[in-house]
């Protein structure tokens, strides 16, 4: 079940994209309170236009049905989405180790020629810490 859903991800990211979009536009769509669809659409208040066609209120309440059906659905595939990152997620904790958490060992130095000898190495000492200067005593105010 899980793998299918894996399997989806792409497609379902592809329709909340969608659902965004079809959400965005019906609550766009939709008028205030004191406002019908019809006069929105260029009806006005005379009952003609879009008002004969939808019926009074009718455009309202489809677009609020239709929000509430888009919402349902985003909401749905939202939490589908959140379920299929969190296995992948969890899948993949762990299994891209590609290196040990060892240090690498040094390579041998190469073995001298007989008859030779092998400078010793130099190294540089770390510089000492500079001494920090004490603070100076509170000084109390004058009176």
């Amino acid at each position: 079940m899980i793998t299918l859903l894996i399997a989806l991800k792409w497609p379902l990211i592809i329709l909340q994209a969608l659902f965004s979009l079809v959400l965005v536009i019906l609550i766009m769509l939709q008028s205030g309170k004191g406002d019908d669809i019809g006069s929105a659409l260029g009806g006005g208040g005379g009952g003609g236009g879009s008002s004969s066609i939808l019926g009074t209120g009718g455009a309202s309440k489809f677009l609020v049905r239709g929000t509430v059906i888009f919402m349902a659905f985003f909401m749905v595939n939202s939490i589908v989405l959140a379920k299929i990152f969190k296995e992948i997620s969890s899948s993949s904790i762990g299994t891209s180790v590609s290196e040990p958490l060892a240090p690498a060992s040094t390579p041998a130095a190469p073995a001298a020629a007989p008859g030779t000898t092998t400078p010793a190495p130099t190294t540089v000492p770390a510089p000492a810490p500079k001494p920090v200067a004490p603070a100076p005593a509170p000084v109390a105010p004058a009176q």
